[in-house]
């Protein structure tokens, strides 16, 4: 996307210099510098995407943890962790316009329909946050009912915004 408008930018800038004289050094450096935005632009956009990859990876892991525990203590320190990574991944600065792009399986219907995605993130926050207080209690029963509740919640979101593993 950045390229094509890139090329539509210099037929702009060409036009300019045709119609109304704009020196062509003048447009090569306008074009220099806006290729130097667009690459800026792409590379945050692609930090990004890693950023939320990871923050997922690490969360799969603490679930993994949690189904598999078998004392209060190892559920509640990971439950902790969970709530801290949905914390990071609802906030609106991980998920600007347009950076779907890179190897993620995020859909574009993410940015499309984002009071939804928001809705579900906050859903997945309280979940987080029942099931740390829940495992805080001490009770392994009654954490690994909790944390089906987060399973379900993350479903939700995979079945619309998630893109099946390629």
């Amino acid at each position: 996307i950045a390229y094509t408008l890139l090329y539509l930018i210099n037929i702009l800038l060409y036009h300019i210099h045709y119609f109304f004289g704009v020196p062509l050094m003048k447009i090569t450096i306008i074009t220099v510098l806006i290729l130097g935005l667009l690459s800026t632009i792409t590379a945050r956009a692609e930090s990004l995407s890693n950023d939320r990859i990871e923050l997922f990876r690490t969360m799969g892991k603490n679930m993994k943890i949690i189904s598999q525990a078998d004392n209060a203590k190892t559920a509640l320190m990971a439950a902790k962790t969970l709530d801290k990574i949905a914390n990071k991944l609802s906030t609106s600065s991980l998920w600007p316009v347009n950076s779907g792009d890179g190897n993620t399986r995020a859909k574009n219907e993410i940015w499309d329909n984002l009071p939804d995605f928001r809705a579900k993130f906050k859903n997945l926050r309280e979940a987080t946050k029942n099931l740390k207080e829940i495992a805080a209690l001490g009770n392994l029963k009654n954490t690994q009912n909790a944390f089906r509740k987060i399973g379900r919640t993350c479903g939700s979101c995979h079945r619309v915004y998630r893109s099946p593993k390629k």
